[in-house]
């Protein structure tokens, strides 16, 4: 009888130190799990078919001059991470003749933050930046580009963009399931007014080719 007890005695612990390291392995996966979750700092992926609207009456007075209130109105999130950010070909070259909107021909030089990215194909990605530029005017704009599997940068393009000074103006863009980015560019200037519709597709070895 008394070694009857002992053996349910016995049965007993061994199931409540089973229980106790099951819940410890449950703890310990659930904090390994958590970990890679707060550690997966990959770039956003964009997937097509994909737009951007500028606001042209945004209620925040500094939708314009402040970069963090111009991404948060568009639910946008800028990317800390350096290897990224420093892929940022600088001085881009718009393709709108100075004499149609000079306000964009002001190459820009500082600091720009990746956003997302967009699969082109095995060998080819493309990153949009965003970046304030200050020169004459407060300019929030964002560039595609494109890089190769070995991180070199193969082709730029502005495609939005905002400003009000004397004369005022934006851009914005979509982009189609079929690589097609056509950009909207809006332009007012006392009784000059006009809007222009540019189309580029994305080749598959990463340039932006004029297709209007």
């Amino acid at each position: 009888m008394k070694n009857l007890a002992f053996i349910l005695i016995f049965i007993l612990l061994s199931c409540k130190y089973d229980n106790k390291t099951n819940s410890l392995k449950k703890t310990q996966n659930s904090g390994n799990t958590e970990t890679i979750k707060s550690n997966n700092k990959e770039l956003k992926e964009i997937f097509l078919p994909y737009c951007f609207k500028i606001d042209t009456m945004p209620k925040s007075n500094y939708y314009q001059t402040k970069l963090d209130t111009f991404l948060s109105y568009h639910s946008i999130i800028k990317s800390n991470l350096s290897d990224v950010n420093r892929l940022f070909h600088k001085n881009t070259e718009d393709f709108v003749s100075d004499k149609q909107a000079n306000f964009m021909h002001y190459p820009y030089e500082g600091k720009a933050f990746a956003i997302s990215k967009l699969k082109i194909n095995n060998n080819i990605t493309a990153i949009l930046f965003v970046y304030l530029f200050d020169s004459e005017m407060i300019q929030p704009r964002i560039e595609i580009q494109t890089f190769d599997h070995n991180q070199k940068n193969i082709d730029n393009l502005i495609i939005a963009s905002t400003f009000s000074s004397e004369c005022s103006g934006y851009r914005d863009f979509c982009i189609s399931q079929k690589k097609i980015i056509s950009i909207n560019d809006y332009y007012y200037c006392g009784e000059i007014e006009y809007k222009n519709l540019y189309k580029y597709k994305i080749n598959d070895i990463g340039k932006f080719i004029f297709s209007n």
